[in-house]
């Protein structure tokens, strides 16, 4: 699959990578549209505080405001996800501290940020992300705001039920 990858400071390009494969509890999405804010242009320029603290470097795939479609299922994850329109967070804690365990993941001293920090993003075709961290889309957010809508989106909602066959 396709996606672009920043190479170093001011250099990128799309590259050829291989596409994911959802794990226990985790989906893949197929990205219908991604943002670009402030922080890719950081992470563009090698400007972004977490390369000079170590958190991070180059190569790295950006894209963590996004909004797609789930087109594959991890062990574990309920059927229901599969054909839903969504988006889904950026932080995503370790889930077993305590601050996860309080519900504060974004906190959390391990957590991975989809296209900033160990976790590839969405200025791709696909995208893989924990389940958990889904929010399906209302049908009256269209694509074009979807990757900015996690806030208007259900958080916490059930998935859509399962599709009839056929």
């Amino acid at each position: 699959m396709r996606a672009l990858v920043i190479t170093g400071a001011g250099s990128a390009r799309v590259e050829e990578v291989e596409a994911p494969v959802p794990g226990a509890g985790q989906v893949v999405v197929d990205v219908r549209r991604a943002g670009i804010c402030g922080t890719d242009v950081e992470l563009f320029t090698g400007q972004l505080a977490y390369f000079a603290q170590g958190k991070i470097g180059f190569p790295i795939r950006p894209g963590h405001e996004w909004c797609g479609v789930v087109s594959a299922l991890g062990d574990g994850v309920d059927p229901g996800w599969l054909g839903a329109r969504v988006t889904g967070d950026t932080m995503l804690g370790c889930g077993h501290c305590p601050r996860c365990a309080a519900g504060r993941g974004h906190v959390c001293a391990d957590r991975r940020e989809v296209g900033i920090v160990h976790w590839p993003g969405a200025l791709a075709e696909k995208v893989l992300v924990r389940a958990s961290s889904l929010y399906r889309l209302p049908g009256a957010i269209d694509d074009r705001a979807g990757p900015w809508s996690s806030r208007a989106a259900t958080p916490g909602a059930p998935p859509p039920p399962p599709r009839p066959a056929g």
